[in-house]
């Protein structure tokens, strides 16, 4: 590597979320790719950059000049906000890197954002000076030791099979009270144990760990929603009604969360629709809590379910009918 020429990272804070930067920007942040910034390859030779390479909001690679913000040299990348950060890798293994990134499916705020992308453009390039016998000045973090054989798209489409489940849960959920009768409130406590059992399934099925994290905290509220309902029975009589609208509405904010801020928009109208579906039903529940009813109780978890379930084969659909194209 000519010591003059080399590709490097840079960050940029984003612009007015100042009030919200000491809650993330930090070690924790980096560490989780949450941070609220941008991230940005920059190729650069001597105090001349050639190239600046990123990943947009749009699912595509950008330049900062597309943006009427050119960046030519180190103290443009100064006036634009930016600071270099990490070490440095030799631009040959770096545009190798690039060849050989596969950006997703589509962008998400939550686990495929500049953040990610770069994070994976750096393991790529890891990847391939271990296979040219260059040794790399520093080993980096622990999640790239962790992770860095793992080749998996940034974005794994949505499993049939969840949605499926989901499906047949959805149907149980509103045909639980008249066949169970007064056990229905635990048949559905088991309902949401098994949608828990399918979104840990889910998160490690296809060992993408950028999404392993949202998948899990869902699964840990299905986990505690169903656990209360079985725990105890009279408890469960009780405060079935509000344990459920806390379930469903903690989960339809997070779908409408996770579809407003991903794109293609197409790929998730079905998250948005199934998040208000669930909001829809835990107005419901709520309005008439404590004396709900078996009954809608039963129509409002088999709808959420049917809801989350035919959006996640929505999403399954969409995405590989991109990877087709």
């Amino acid at each position: 590597m000519d010591s003059d020429s080399y590709a490097r990272f840079a960050k940029r804070d984003l612009d007015k979320m100042s009030w919200a930067a000491p809650l993330l920007n930090n070690r924790f942040g980096d560490l989780l790719n949450i941070e609220l910034r941008h991230e940005q390859l920059i190729f650069i030779q001597g105090d001349a950059v050639l190239q600046d390479i990123g990943y947009s909001e749009t699912g595509k690679r950008f330049s900062e000049a597309e943006y009427g913000k050119p960046i030519r040299n180190l103290e443009d990348l100064k006036r634009n906000g930016y600071w270099l950060v990490g070490r440095r890798y030799d631009p040959d293994v770096m545009r190798e890197a690039l060849g050989r990134q596969k950006d997703g499916y589509y962008y998400s705020f939550f686990s495929n954002q500049c953040q990610d992308w770069a994070d994976r453009l750096k393991r790529g390039a890891e990847r391939i000076e271990r296979e040219r016998g260059i040794a790399p000045a520093d080993r980096g973090r622990l999640r790239s030791r962790m992770f860095t054989e793992q080749r998996v798209l940034p974005t794994e489409p949505a499993s049939v099979w969840m949605g499926l489940v989901a499906l047949a849960l959805g149907v149980g959920g509103i045909l639980a009270p008249p066949l169970a009768g007064d056990a229905f409130t635990v048949v559905l406590g088991a309902f949401f144990l098994a949608s828990g059992v399918s979104h840990v399934l889910y998160a490690f099925h296809g060992k993408d760990w950028s999404n392993l994290t949202s998948a899990l905290l869902t699964a840990l509220l299905y986990f505690v929603a169903g656990g209360l309902m079985m725990w105890d029975i009279d408890f469960a009589r009780t405060a079935s009604a509000i344990v459920i609208a806390c379930a469903l509405g903690v989960h339809g904010a997070a779908n409408v969360l996770l579809g407003l801020f991903s794109k293609p928009r197409s790929h998730w109208t079905g998250k948005v629709i199934a998040g208000f579906v669930m909001l829809a039903g835990t107005a419901v529940v709520a309005a008439r809590w404590p004396v709900s009813g078996n009954r809608a109780l039963g129509v409002v978890v088999g709808a959420s379910m049917l809801a989350g379930g035919l959006s996640t084969i929505w999403l399954s659909w969409r995405t590989r009918t991109s990877e087709s194209d």
